[in-house]
This record gives structure tokens, C-alpha cells and sequence, in this order.
């Protein structure tokens, strides 16, 4: 009898001996949400939180902050040892561990890509071309010795030249840079942290770049997590798959480095964007979010008051409660022919704004409480806060319109809302993304600006849009956060420097004064004197009335049990690579539900 080919591979089978394949190890993914979308992954064009914050576990600046150490403490990343700072606070020599390698990419022509100080010295120089038109190059402005005709010469020439030597600025061997400043510069270890300051392959630039050398959407650095290209979705949904060539790191733990455990702990990192507060609570209530920083406005539904209500508490749910180092402020286009210009009735027609908008209402009902009246430029957190001075206008409609009056603007046509001095047309044009939140926040201006007699519209686009109008100037007024990635204070009052017009001076705002100041601050030692400059330059700012004061938020941060080693730290918020997932614990409690 003949058998067929079937048959004679089943009767095989039957006499082989039953073996099973070993189970693979579920992978560890975090499930995360970020409340508006990316807008690049390049350092030198981002400035976004969320694009910011995808860049960090991408990228590898030379210096992070050490986990679970309080007061935070930077460390090296990607450094050999501490950088070497000069006595004077001008150099500050970098070197670079051996072995430390890019993400692979059809760039590096198949070979690996070994991490050298000539990789830091390009990144920092990409800050500096004119067309990159960097929103970070107010960090190194005219602060690097011999810079300042390497940018004249690319504004000039439209084109950055990459190899021009630059005494401030150079590589003393494969692995060795040095950055030398013509001021001293105390807070630049702070600096270093920042994502601005990753490291970039030139080949990679080269290949991607688009027409403005910027590579939004295709990063590739050094850090433990890389971008799954093929399952990100722009402005849905991002992936971060484990780099599998990272360097051997110990993993920390508050106990200290782990002996056996290394970094990163897991395997993939999903990211949605939930633009609105509902789902992403509802997410994290079901379990499909691991960690969630709470939206205010669900403040009631986990918190009595600052405490996690016993249901959640009782399921193991963490709550870190944590004031952010952010400036939540609106500001005036000053160049806005409207509100904008130093004439003394402009400068009175936006305190009156500043002074007839209900921030009160809008602390409560927005932020639910989880604010701080801002008084001056510098929060509670940072370098250089100076406790008890208040700046901040008071609210008050009645002074608010009185001061109107006084400077000539008054109802000419009895509409009910009050023209310019001369009867001319006046009408205030606020900004704002389209979510929830910037809804009731337009309520709230509404009914605040018909109180004082002031017509108002409102301008609603995507936060993306949003970043790029204002930068360039062409939003009448809007409000953002400045939100810090280090304890140094001189981020804030940077804002208002006129060298940083359209990167991130938003307000358009020009004051000699005010730069001479910043740039004495810049050179002075952290301490009293430098605290006193800041606050010379809050009073500018507020005799102007260029923003309010805004708020300082607390970040109410709860997360899964099965989270763990996770801690909220003050000024890192993507330490992924340092957390692991208990998935069997997680599997039970969805088994649960």
C-alpha cells in the first residue's frame, strides 16, 4: 500500500516524542497618554512637551538626572565622568564614554555607529543655523566664544558651515569636546540635561533633512527606546520599541543599583494622544492606561480634596502629588497694532485686560484648585525666586474699567463695548487650541471682557498650529506654559529677551533694559544678588504688562501597581527606561474586571 505524503508525515509526527516550545515571556509594554500631539522629533526644532518628551527616550543629552535622588542631582548620561568646569565658570570640558552607539539606520551604511564628542559639537552647532531657526538658540546666543561670526556669516550665506572651527566650541580628541563661553555661565550643567542638547548623527541629518534642515520624523539616537516607524500614526498613536544595542546600565532602584537588573526594564511604550480629560480617565480606569497624570478637571473624581479617595487607594492605585516647575501665563502680541506698543494707553488698555479676567474663577474651575497664583516671573521650584514679592495685577473689573476710562476707551457707537481712543475699532482676539478646557476658558474671558466693555473673539486651531503662529508673531494674544527641565531659573525670564523673538519670545517684547539685565543676571553666581536681578526683571515685565502671571500647577500623577520603581521626579517626566511592569499582576486585575 502506498501511503501519501500526509499520511507519512502524520505517522512521524506519532512517532516523534511530544515536545513543547517554551513559552515567551509576555512583552512588557507601558501604556501611556499625552494630552495634545507631536509636532517633530528633532531636538534643535522642538520646544512642545509632548515632542520634547518623545525625544528624551529617544535621544541622549550628556547629562540626566539621577532617578531617586533628592535634592535632584544631574549625573552622566552619556559622559565618561561629571564635565570639567573651570574656576572661573567660562569652560567646561565634556567627555564622552566609549561605546556607547546610535540606533542602526541605513545612514550609517550598515556598520555600527559609535557616540563621539564630534556628534555633541554638530548637535550644538545645529542650534545655531539660522535656517533650523532653532526655538532652543537662546540657550548658547551670543554666549560662545568666536560664535558670532559663524552665525553672521550663515545669515549671510543662507548655509551653516558644519566644519568651521570655533575657539568656543571644538573636540580635542575622538571622545574629548570643549565648550568654552565668553561669561561665565552657572546653570549651563542644568543645560545639559535638556533635550535640546541630544546628540545627532550628521549622516542621519544629511540623509532626512527637509528643506529647512530639520528631521521631523525620523529619529535616531542613543537612549534606550527607538520609534516603531511602521505603527505610528501622527497625532494618534505613538510606539517605542526597546533598542536592544543599549549600553549596559545598571538599573536603579531606591535601594541603589541593582546587581542583576538592567536598563530598560521594558519592551515597548504605547502612546495615545487623548486630547480630551473623559477618556484618558476612563482609559486608566479600566487599566488600558498604566499611569496618568490626572486631568483638573476629574480632580473630584479620584480626590477628596489632595487625597485619593479610599476606593482607588484600596485597589493600590499611587497618587504623587508634585508642584511643576511651569509658568502657565497669557501674554500680548506686543507688535499687535491692537493691544501691542509701549504708548502709555496700550500699556493701560491690557492691565485693565489682565485686571478684568477672572482668574479666580478660572483657578477654581479649570485648574480645580491645583494652582498657585504666580506673582513674578520665577516659580516657587527654580534658582532664583524671590519669596514675597507680588507683582501679580490684582482681578478687579471696577479699577479695570475706571482705568479704561481714564485713557480714552469709551462705548462711541452704544453697542455696549467700548472703541479705541478716537473712536477707532477696537476688538481683542484670544487664542486657544479646541479641547474642553480651552472652551470653558473662552467662556470665561467672554463673560470677563463683556464686564469691562471690551468685544472679544476667539481664534480656535490645533495646538500644533497653535506653536507655529505664535512663534512667527502672528497671534494677537494666547496663553502657554514655559515648564522647566532643570532647577535653574533663567528659562523664565529668557521668555522676554528680544534676541529670542520667534523662537520663544512669543510676545514680540523689546527693552534694552531688560536684556542688559538678563545678561548681568546670566553672569552673576546663583544666590541673592542673581535673585535680585530676576526679580528687577519681573517688575519690567509687569510695569509693562506684557503677561500676566499666570499660575504654577501641581501635577496629581496615580499610576497602577503594577507600575513599578516608578517616582515622580520634579523635573524628568519620561524616566521609562528606569520602570518595569508586573504583567502578571496586571493580567489579574484585568481578570477582574
Amino acid at each position: 500500500m502506498k501511503l501519501s505524503r500526509s499520511a507519512l508525515l502524520a505517522l512521524v509526527s506519532l512517532a516523534l516524542p511530544f515536545v513543547t516550545a517554551p513559552a515567551r515571556a509576555a512583552p512588557k509594554t507601558l501604556h501611556i497618554a499625552f494630552t495634545a500631539a507631536e509636532s517633530t522629533f528633532d531636538p534643535a526644532a522642538s520646544d512642545d512637551i509632548p515632542s520634547s518628551d518623545i525625544i528624551r527616550m529617544v535621544f541622549d543629552p550628556p547629562l540626566e538626572f539621577d532617578y531617586h535622588a533628592r535634592p535632584v542631582a544631574p549625573k552622566p548620561a552619556t559622559l565618561a565622568k561629571m564635565p570639567e568646569v573651570s574656576p572661573d565658570g567660562r569652560t567646561y570640558t565634556l567627555t564622552v564614554k566609549p561605546g556607547i552607539f546610535f540606533q542602526d539606520d541605513p545612514a550609517f551604511g550598515g556598520k555600527r555607529r559609535e557616540l563621539v564628542a564630534a556628534d555633541y559639537v554638530y548637535s550644538i552647532k545645529r542650534l545655531m543655523d539660522p535656517k533650523i531657526a532653532s526655538p532652543n538658540y537662546y540657550l548658547i546666543e551670543n554666549k560662545l566664544v568666536g560664535m558670532k561670526p559663524v552665525r553672521e556669516a550663515a545669515e549671510k550665506s543662507g548655509k551653516f558651515d558644519y566644519d568651521r572651527e570655533m575657539a568656543g566650541l571644538r573636540t580635542l580628541d575622538r571622545y574629548r569636546l570643549q565648550i568654552v563661553f565668553d561669561k561665565p555661565q552657572y546653570e549651563f550643567l542644568y543645560d545639559l540635561t535638556s533635550a535640546a542638547f541630544s546628540a545627532v548623527a550628521r549622516e542621519v541629518i544629511e540623509r532626512y533633512r527637509d528643506e529647512r534642515g530639520r528631521v521631523r520624523e525620523h529619529p535616531i539616537g542613543t537612549n534606550a527606546f527607538q520609534l516603531a516607524a511602521t505603527e505610528w500614526k501622527r497625532s494618534s498613536r505613538i510606539v517605542l520599541t526597546r533598542y536592544s544595542g543599549y549600553r549596559d546600565e545598571a538599573l536603579p532602584l531606591a535601594s541603589g543599583l541593582s546587581p542583576t537588573l538592567k536598563v530598560p526594564q521594558l519592551d515597548r511604550i504605547e502612546v495615545q494622544i487623548l486630547e480630551e480629560s473623559l477618556p484618558r480617565m476612563l482609559a486608566f480606569q479600566s487599566g488600558e492606561l498604566d499611569k496618568v497624570d490626572v486631568p483638573r478637571d476629574m480632580h473630584g473624581r479620584l480626590f477628596d480634596g489632595t487625597t485619593l479617595k479610599r476606593e482607588y487607594a484600596a485597589q493600590g492605585i499611587r497618587h504623587q502629588r508634585i508642584m511643576e516647575p511651569s509658568l502657565q501665563f497669557q501674554y500680548f502680541n506686543m507688535s499687535d497694532p491692537v493691544v501691542g506698543g509701549m504708548a502709555i494707553e496700550k500699556i493701560a488698555l491690557r492691565r485693565a485686560i489682565l485686571m478684568g479676567y477672572n482668574s479666580p474663577r478660572e483657578r477654581e474651575s479649570i485648574y480645580k484648585g491645583q494652582a498657585e497664583f504666580a506673582t513674578q516671573l520665577v516659580p516657587p521650584t527654580q534658582n532664583g525666586h524671590q519669596k514675597g514679592l507680588n507683582l501679580r495685577p490684582p482681578y478687579d473689573p471696577p479699577l479695570a474699567r475706571a482705568l479704561l476710562d481714564r485713557f480714552g476707551y469709551r462705548d462711541c457707537d452704544g453697542d455696549g463695548y467700548r472703541e479705541a481712543p478716537g473712536c477707532t475699532p477696537l476688538v481683542f482676539t484670544r487664542s486657544n487650541p479646541t479641547d474642553s478646557k480651552s472652551r470653558e476658558q473662552d467662556e470665561i474671558w467672554k463673560q470677563s471682557m463683556d464686564a469691562i466693555g471690551i468685544k472679544v473673539q476667539f481664534f480656535n486651531q490645533k495646538w500644533p498650529d497653535l506653536i507655529e503662529m505664535s512663534r512667527t508673531g502672528k497671534l494677537q494674544s494666547w496663553g502657554w506654559g514655559w515648564i522647566s527641565s532643570g532647577p535653574g531659573g533663567s528659562g523664565y525670564p529668557s521668555l522676554l529677551v528680544s534676541r529670542n523673538i520667534n523662537a520663544i519670545n512669543d510676545m514680540q517684547f523689546k527693552d534694552a533694559e531688560y536684556d542688559r539685565l538678563y545678561d548681568l543676571a546670566e553672569a552673576t553666581p546663583i544666590g541673592p544678588r542673581r535673585t535680585a536681578i530676576y526679580a528687577a526683571l519681573s517688575r519690567i515685565a509687569a510695569s509693562y504688562s506684557v503677561l500676566d502671571f499666570g499660575f504654577h500647577t501641581y501635577a496629581n500623577d496615580v499610576s497602577h501597581p503594577w507600575l513599578t520603581n516608578y517616582v515622580r521626579h520634579p523635573f524628568w517626566r519620561t524616566p521609562w527606561k528606569y520602570v518595569d511592569i508586573d504583567v502578571a499582576a496586571r493580567e489579574r486585575s484585568r481578570g477582574r474586571r
